[in-house]
């Protein structure tokens, strides 16, 4: 029989409202506090190596389009001081 690795899922929106993010030297540490749902989804995708790389993978996927988005949207609502919205670059 062959094992099969889960596929990514998260948890409703509403439970990231418990998540702790802190950038360290070594990375980004998670935490929620104990019994939330957030929790029980950091503790299953932490259960093992397999589980933590499926995790960390996705993870970096998500931030690095988050911030891709927000790069490319940057100042796309600014006013340039002539009140202008165009030619955005040259201001």
């Amino acid at each position: 029989m062959t094992d099969t690795l889960p596929e990514m899922w998260w948890p409703s929106p509403e439970a990231f409202d418990d998540l702790t993010v802190e950038d360290t030297e070594e990375g980004f540490t998670l935490e929620a506090p104990d019994d939330t749902e957030c929790a029980e989804w950091l503790a299953y995708w932490d259960q093992d190596e397999a589980h933590h790389k499926i995790f960390e993978d996705e993870f970096i996927k998500v931030l690095t389009h988050y911030a891709n988005k927000t790069l490319e949207t940057h100042g796309e609502n600014e006013k340039l001081p002539d009140g202008r919205t165009e030619d955005r670059e040259q201001a």
